[in-house]
């Protein structure tokens, strides 16, 4: 049974053209109507709106009726964190440093909104924010005496209140801490008391149980001025200045939060409202809190894939490296469920993102292929992803990540080891329980170590460990009895609460790529762009080519399937599809093994058909499921400079023509960039030449025996 998604009264759904809004919400489902034509409605189940997310077409905003997120809109700020320049984005997760901290202690009850208040313990959060940034700082290597560091001037207590206004008006997003000289200088209106007096009594209709909206009240107090001033001309007074819609918004903005609640829907809807908010640490729902953190794994293990220390002597085996490994760990607060896990050699900001997008993946692929007997089924949207000071976690990439895939990152202030205490938790149930069951265990310390031979002992590869790690958490931790929950299991309390509750609504799969997808650039050419010898498309490409003046576009490719790309055009980021069809689904290590096979192959030959990728491609799929060997790839993380490296080895000058190049609308015979393409060398020994492809007719379209090949050129 597929479980509920939690999504928002304020939701925007978007398929394809068509946009919806969330109406109604049912037990297997939801009702959504359409926006541009009220009264209309459609209903999609849960699994029939995941099925929906999983194409590049479509998304789920989960906010984006909110009047905040309108409002944040209007004022033309960029659409994703991401987005930004690196100088930018610094600065926002900078700033919403300061903002987290300074929330921090609002719900611990030391700080007051107030100047005052935050004057005083400014020093605190200054050291908070500094000891963030030092640690990014630091990255990965040992600390030494002397070294410099910069860190920016600290923002006066007035500013700081002004960004936690401009973060709250914003609906809680990043986005409104972005900087906006622009509104720099005299720009707030100055009224006199009467004009004032007769705007507080306007906006006092905010505060009624009929909740008009912020729209009808500035719609409401122009008509009650104007017709003020028709009475004030007919006394021979001069008018009153006419707040404009914007002022009457911004006013309503600084209500006080409790007070509106309460007027508008109750004393009691505010105090649950309220009592929530001050308890967010108590997440009650699956995904509602996610924790996250890295422990340096207490063992010894052998840098080796699975089965290549077969045939090797004792005395072989002594000479290979050893060494600790270091695993990021996330854990469902509500549940207690563990939603992903990585081992890594180091701590890297890059195995964090890739957690990341293992939290809001279905991993029971990674159950079977490592023997587990349970689902590993727990996964969906974020909503507050705590860390502490990890290098990894207070990174820019980091961070922005969480931002672009709608959640917000929590940093909890020093001295408060309770508000991730989960996650620490496990790492001792994990060294307690899994590890004494290893050779080459390492021990906590070395008084508990003694004269036991770790380094002699150790003898478990990286892939054997992971293994072990995701067969006990699936399999054991999981489905026992956990004191925490009251005796009731991770697995049970799960469903138990996704059925209840429901899950945080999942992250629409474009949303996903956009966030966690690896970052590229490339050169965009009439076929569109080349990744991997790969061509992708799209219409926005096909615009892009012969009317901008760039050549490059930034892209985010997932290596789990090479079907389709994000590519960014402006401001803005479009899905565009592979031209050649057999590689949906397929990913970048199957398209590795299978091209290093073709080149060895056929390296005589120029040109081959596509339908020999594709069976190379099933071939290398069929060897990975009988010799399971895609365990080790499930979990391995790809760097730039190995994706470089595999590019310029293997892929440079591959190219593919697709099966079926009518489905993409490729550019017309006119495009002198789209249709020149070198032609190889001929048998009679002559030289390779550049030509224009003669426009295909309807005859030739229709033989079936004239294939469409692909080859090795040297673009």
């Amino acid at each position: 049974m597929t479980n509920p998604m939690q999504i928002s009264t304020f939701a925007r759904l978007s398929v394809g053209p068509l946009s919806y809004r969330n109406a109604a919400a049912a037990a297997s489902g939801c009702s959504f109507e359409r926006t541009d034509r009220p009264g209309v409605q459609v209903y999609f189940s849960f699994e029939e709106l995941r099925e929906l997310l999983a194409q590049p077409e479509n998304s789920l905003e989960p906010d984006y009726f909110l009047f905040e997120r309108h409002e944040l809109r209007a004022t033309g700020v960029i659409a994703a964190v991401g987005m930004l320049p690196d100088k930018i984005k610094s600065e926002v997760v900078w700033r919403y440093a300061y903002v987290e901290v300074a929330r921090q202690l609002v719900k611990a009850g030391r700080l007051k909104r107030t100047e005052f208040s935050v004057q005083v313990l400014l020093d605190e959060i200054e050291k908070c924010v500094n000891k963030q940034a030092g640690a990014a700082q630091d990255g990965w290597v040992p600390k030494r005496a002397g070294r410099k560091k910069e860190f920016r001037a600290p923002p006066c207590a007035g500013t700081l209140l002004e960004w936690m206004r401009r973060y709250e008006r914003a609906g809680n997003s990043p986005l409104g801490l972005v900087p906006r000289t622009f509104r720099s200088g005299n720009w707030k209106d100055r009224f006199s008391l009467e004009e004032l007096r007769l705007l507080g009594t306007c906006i006092g209709r905010y505060l009624t149980r009929d909740r008009r909206s912020k729209r009808q009240v500035a719609d409401d107090t122009k008509t009650r001025f104007d017709a003020e001033n028709v009475e004030r001309v007919e006394k021979g007074l001069p008018p009153l200045r006419v707040p404009s819609k914007r002022k009457v918004e911004r006013e309503i903005a600084k209500l006080d939060p409790y007070s509106t609640y309460a007027q508008r829907h109750g004393v009691d809807a505010a105090n649950r409202e309220f009592m929530l908010y001050e308890q967010g640490i108590d997440a009650s729902y699956p995904m509602e809190r996610i924790e996250i953190d890295e422990w340096y794994v207490d063992l010894i293990s052998i840098l080796a894939e699975r089965g290549a220390l077969d045939h090797l002597s004792a005395e072989q085996l002594a000479e290979l490296p050893r060494g600790r490994r270091w695993l990021y760990l996330a854990i469902d607060c509500a549940t207690r469920c563990v939603v992903g896990m990585r081992l890594a050699v180091t701590p890297n900001s890059q195995d964090a993102i890739a957690l990341l997008a293992d939290i809001t993946r279905d991993k029971t692929d990674l159950a079977i292929a490592a023997g587990c007997k349970s689902a590993w089924a727990h996964f969906g949207g974020l909503k507050t992803v705590a860390t502490d000071l990890g290098a990894a976690f207070v990174d820019d990439n980091f961070q922005t990540a969480i931002f672009d895939a709608l959640g917000s990152p929590e940093t909890p202030t020093g001295g408060l080891p309770q508000l991730r205490a989960r996650v620490e938790r496990i790492f001792g149930t994990f060294g307690t329980n899994l590890m004494p069951g290893f050779a080459g265990r390492t021990f906590s310390n070395p008084k508990d170590r003694g004269d036991y031979p770790s380094q002699e002992m150790a003898s478990i590869t990286d892939d054997a460990l992971i293994q072990a790690l995701i067969l006990y958490v699936v399999d054991v931790y999981h489905n026992r009895e956990h004191p925490g929950l009251g005796g009731e299991t991770p697995n049970n309390c799960w469903n138990r609460l996704a059925q209840e509750k429901g899950v945080v609504a999942d992250v629409p799969e474009r949303t996903r790529r956009r966030a966690f997808g690896k970052l590229l650039n490339r050169k965009v050419t009439g076929r569109g762009v080349r990744v991997f010898g790969i061509d992708y498309t799209c219409q926005a490409l096909r615009q892009f080519h012969p009317h901008s003046h760039e050549t490059h576009v930034d892209l985010r490719i997932d290596l789990r399937d090479l079907g389709w790309i994000m590519v960014r055009i402006g401001d803005e980021w479009f899905h565009a599809m592979a031209l050649q069809n057999c590689f949906a689904g397929v990913s970048y290590d199957e398209w590795q093994a299978a091209a290093k096979e073709l080149r060895l192959k056929y390296r005589d030959e120029a040109r081959l058909q596509e339908k020999i990728v594709a069976e190379a491609l099933a071939k290398i799929a069929s060897i990975n499921a009988a010799e399971q060997k895609t365990f080790a790839t499930l979990l391995r993380n790809v760097t730039p400079a190995g994706l470089a490296r595999g590019e310029e080895d293997l892929f440079l000058g591959l190219s593919i023509d697709p099966e079926d190049p009518e489905n993409f609308d490729l550019p017309p015979d006119d495009d002198l960039f789209g249709h020149v393409i070198p032609v190889p060398k001929r048998d009679d020994g002559g030289s390779s030449a550049t030509v224009a492809i003669e426009p295909t007719t309807d005859s030739d379209a229709d033989d079936e025996d004239a294939p469409l090949n692909w080859s090795f050129d040297d673009d």
